[in-house]
C-alpha cells in the first residue's frame, strides 16, 4: 500500500506545528511545497521534504518539532516511505 500525503503524512504534523513553521515559510501542510522536486540545500531533489524528514530525525538541527515531543520510530518510517513511495499526493 502506497503512502500518501494527505492520508498518511500530513495527519502527523500538529496545528501547533504547522503555524510554527509557517513564520520560517516552511509549509507542512502544503502537499506542492512538501513535494516540490527541485533540489536546494545538499540535496539533489525534493529539498523541501528531505529537509523536513532531517529535521524530525534530528540530522539537521535544530530537531523538529523544537522542543518535541519528538516523532516517534513510526512515525518517521512514514515520512520516509513516502518519500521512497516517490512523494504520492493521494
Amino acid at each position: 500500500m502506497t503512502i500518501t500525503f494527505e492520508t498518511d503524512v500530513k495527519r502527523l504534523f500538529r496545528p501547533g506545528d504547522i503555524s510554527c513553521m509557517r513564520v520560517y515559510d516552511v509549509k507542512l501542510d502544503d502537499y506542492a511545497w512538501m513535494s516540490d522536486p527541485a533540489p536546494g540545500g545538499g540535496f539533489t531533489d525534493h529539498a523541501n521534504a528531505r529537509t523536513v524528514f532531517a529535521r524530525l530525525t534530528g540530522a539537521k538541527k535544530p530537531r523538529m518539532p523544537v522542543g518535541g515531543p519528538y516523532w516517534t520510530d513510526p512515525q518517521i518510517k512514514t515520512f520516509e516511505q513516502w518519500m521512497m513511495d516517490g512523494f504520492a499526493e493521494k
